[in-house]
This record gives C-alpha cells, sequence and structure tokens, in this order.
C-alpha cells in the first residue's frame, strides 16, 4: 500500500499495525509535516530509484537499512546507516530522508536499496518514558546493529507479510518488547549522563552522545592501535576536556576502558574458540604475550592458559557489577 501525499498540516495516519509496506509519498507543497501514527508502523520497501523525503517529523521510532546504505539528517546533523547500524529517532525530532541506489557499471542495473523504518505509537511511547520517567533524547544517534534487535526486526518483517489476526498481536508484542528495551537503556543512559559536571540539560545530552561515539568506537576497533588523540577526535573533543569528560561518565580513563574491553574480548576467545593464546594476544590487539598474560592474570586472577583449560571458572571470572561491559551503552546486551 503505497500513501496518498500528506497534507500541509498534522495528518495521523490510521493504518492498521504492520501492513504498511511501502514508504510514504512525500508532497512537494508541504512544509515539514508532523505525523501521528495511529499504531505502530513498520515501513519497508525494495528501493530501484532515488528516493528523497524532505523535512518532516515523524514521532519516535528506529531507522535501518536491510541492505545498501541512506543518509538521514535528523536536526541538522547528517548521518549514513548500513546494515551495520540503527538510528533512534526522539519524538519531536525533524527528519529527511535521502536514499540512492548505487549504479554497478555500464549495463548493469542499479543496486537495489531496502530501509527499514520502524515507527512506534505515540501514546504508547508516552505511557511508557512517563512511567520511568526518562526521555530518549538520550539515546538520539547511530548505534551498532546488535544481534538481538537484527533478529527482531527479521521477524516483523516475516510478520508483516502476513494479515492474520495473530500476527498482528505477536508483531505487536515485539513491539512494545523493543520499545521497553530502548526505555531501560534510556533511563541508564540518563543515570551515566548524570555523573558530567554540567549544569544546562542541552549541554549534558550533547556530551553524553559525542562520549558514546567514542566509547562505541573503542568497541568497534579494540584491536587497532587506538591513540587518544585519535578517540577524542570521534567524540569532537581536545585531548584533555575529552580524557577528563569520558573518566568523569565512564568512570576510567579511555586506556583503562581499551584494556578492559580487549582484556573481555580476549576471555571470550579463549573460553569459545581453539585459537593460540599468541593468535588472540594480536586479535585483541595487545602488544607482546608477555604483557597480555601479566594483565589477564591480574584482572581475571589466572593465566590465559590455566582459563581455557578450567571451563569451570569461565562465568566467575569477571567480577560481579563491572564497570567495563563487553557491550557498549545502547545494545540490549548492555
Amino acid at each position: 500500500m503505497r500513501f496518498h501525499p500528506i497534507p500541509r498540516k498534522s495528518i495521523t495516519l490510521k493504518i492498521k499495525p504492520m501492513i504498511a509496506r511501502k514508504l510514504l509519498t512525500p508532497d512537494p507543497q508541504s512544509t515539514c509535516p508532523t505525523f501521528h501514527f495511529a499504531d505502530h508502523t513498520l515501513l519497508v520497501e525494495t528501493i530501484t530509484k532515488p528516493y528523497i523525503f524532505p523535512q518532516h517529523i515523524p514521532g519516535a521510532g528506529i531507522l535501518t537499512m536491510i541492505t545498501g546504505t541512506g543518509r538521514f539528517t535528523i536536526n541538522d546533523e547528517t548521518i549514513t546507516l548500513d546494515p551495520a547500524r540503527y538510528l533512534i529517532i526522539n519524538q519531536g525530532s525533524r527528519l529527511s530522508i535521502r536514499l540512492a541506489c548505487r549504479s554497478l557499471g555500464e549495463g548493469w542495473p542499479r543496486a537495489e536499496v531496502q530501509p527499514l523504518f520502524l515507527f512506534f505509537r505515540a501514546d504508547t511511547v508516552h505511557e511508557a518514558l512517563t512511567k520511568y520517567h526518562t526521555d530518549l533524547c538520550w539515546l538520539q544517534r547511530a548505534h551498532p546493529m546488535d544481534a538481538v534487535l537484527k533478529d527482531r526486526f527479521e521477524w516483523l518483517v516475516r510478520l508483516g507479510n502476513s494479515c492474520s489476526s495473530f500476527s498482528a498481536l505477536k508483531a505487536d508484542g515485539m513491539i512494545r518488547e523493543i520499545l521497553l528495551d530502548l526505555t531501560r537503556q534510556a533511563l541508564a543512559a540518563e543515570a551515566t549522563a548524570g555523573r558530567l559536571a554540567v549544569s544546562r540539560r542541552s549541554t549534558r545530552i550533547e556530551l553524553f552522545k559525542r562520549l558514546s561515539q567514542a566509547r562505541e568506537w573503542i568497541h568497534a576497533n579494540y584491536a587497532s592501535p587506538l591513540p587518544l588523540d585519535s578517540i577524542a577526535e570521534k567524540a569532537q573533543l581536545n585531548r584533555q576536556h575529552f580524557l577528563r569528560m569520558f573518566r568523569d561518565c565512564f568512570g576510567a580513563t579511555p586506556h583503562k576502558y581499551l584494556m578492559e574491553v580487549r582484556l573481555a574480548a580476549a576471555r571470550e576467545l579463549l573460553a569459545d574458540t581453539t585459537e593460540p593464546v599468541t593468535a588472540i594476544c594480536r586479535m585483541t590487539g595487545f602488544e607482546s604475550p608477555p604483557s597480555f598474560s601479566g594483565l589477564f592474570r591480574r584482572r581475571f586472577g589466572t593465566s590465559p592458559m590455566a582459563y581455557r583449560l578450567t571451563p569451570s571458572i569461565h562465568s566467575s571470572a569477571q567480577p560481579s557489577g563491572s564497570a567495563y561491559p563487553t557491550h557498549p551503552p545502547g545494545s540490549t546486551s548492555d
């Protein structure tokens, strides 16, 4: 089903949940319309020609790409998404979309692009956020895609292909679970951001977003050399300001946090693979096996080889309440 052009004023889109398969069709004469989805809505379509949707206010939701890449601008910040990332948009935020199909060469068809947009029912979002006294503004940025959310999206697409009432109920329940997870993550993020010694809320939100992006960069690139200047650049902060803010927010310096992420990754590889210890040392970014073994022993109380040979300690090697989770904020595994 394809939508009719959107009126110039705010509009409520009254569609059955999960039935809308096509993207919205913009009205060239409309200026930043506001949408109110009458129910949770999944929009999925294979794009074979450029798609542009000008600035509008769609409400709270999650945007990602099943295939290809897309450019999304939220409140004047442009973000490129691919299947490895998803974007959370808060209520009241302005969004514009630009999808382009890449040419494979002369004589070849253009590569298909398939976006996936999930928008939540407005009153359900309000109810969830009011209950937990938080706001999705703490999560409004691009996040690395995690296996749990990816699996849920795949299920929602399959359920959306069915018109049965059972599928609609199951989809509604799954979307509510996604929204509940986001609400809990927002609550945790707000508490973490509260450690920053700034008075203005807008400044705290912006700083937390930048620091979180740097933290996620560490998780995505821990196996490579990561000097402090390169991490601070991801947060768009100078070296000293970034060092102090990161420590205040996450309870450790960037270097110490990086070491903990590397050790956590090495611990998982020791438990789940048969890779030699020397190979795991290189795979997790450590410079030499002796330094790796020493750091591992100090962190987990045993050598890497002894850890591998003693399965009973795998679940207890990391102290409870560790300040260094394996996954960054915004991940369902966090």
